[in-house]
């Protein structure tokens, strides 16, 4: 089983996307685990959206306060029933088949951790979404530190910080598979599958998020021929997405 672990402090309406989105994964052995610290109030809110999913295996699990991000992270993996784990964060969106892909994945390649390279990364106030390569970052940190699915087991614990914690725990899982000698396998090609959102209530700020795509967003030679499958694959979520833009060139081009 894959226990998808979600973290949230109540994003409700971004929240209840997630919700939907894991509740039409077509892999099949799995649960989802959302974890928070809210008051009483906001988890009966987050309580009624699980219950909105009623063919979904998801629990809600509270947590004391005073953790931050790290800490809330490390809890969940503790909680989790499923030999493998999964993030699951509260403000993205994932296509149906996104587990059963990284999950493929890891199996062909006998690996015990797998990360995905691609990325859509999706501006909403500009109506803006950029495909990001991290294949462009240096192995072995060519992978998105945020997509992590792995076998519970040989997982170290994430630190206790309140933000950049998925970096160093993706840094310390490298070190201990280059020590132990389990496999850290990489999807490539398939960004559609995990949408990056900014919000602007993101743990990092615009910059930070901008600065990303600037460094790392396809460019035209190899998006174009991307784009029917793009728009096949994103009409496959539900809720889809609004209309967007492309950057292709030195233009901004509507889409789909």
């Amino acid at each position: 089983m894959i226990s998808c672990l979600c973290v949230t402090r109540g994003r409700l309406e971004l929240l209840a996307e997630a919700i939907g989105d894991f509740a039409r994964q077509t892999f099949a052995d799995r649960e989802l685990v959302i974890l928070h610290d809210a008051d009483d109030e906001r988890h009966r809110a987050i309580a009624a959206l699980a219950e909105a999913q009623p063919g979904a295996t998801i629990r809600v699990e509270r947590a004391p306060a005073g953790l931050r991000l790290g800490g809330l992270r490390t809890l969940a993996v503790a909680r989790a029933r499923g030999a493998w784990v999964c993030q699951w964060d509260d403000d993205d969106r994932y296509h149906p088949r996104r587990l059963q892909l990284q999950w493929d994945c890891a199996a062909a390649e006998g690996a015990a951790v797998n990360y995905l390279v691609d990325q859509l990364h999706w501006f909403c106030a500009e109506a803006l979404l950029c495909w990001d390569d991290w294949d462009r970052e240096p192995y072995p940190t060519n992978l998105i530190q945020g997509t992590l699915l792995a076998r519970r087991d040989i997982l170290p614990p994430y630190p206790d910080i309140p933000a950049g914690e998925d970096t160093a725990h993706t840094h310390a899982l490298l070190r201990a598979a280059a020590v132990s000698g389990f496999g850290v396998s990489r999807l490539r090609g398939a960004g559609w599958c995990y949408v990056y959102r900014y919000h602007g209530g993101n743990v990092w700020n615009g910059a930070h998020h901008r600065a990303i795509s600037l460094a790392k967003h396809l460019p035209p030679a190899r998006l174009l021929p991307r784009l029917p499958a793009l728009r096949e694959r994103l009409a496959e979520y539900d809720a889809r997405l609004p209309p967007l833009r492309l950057p292709i060139g030195r233009t901004l081009q509507p889409f789909p």
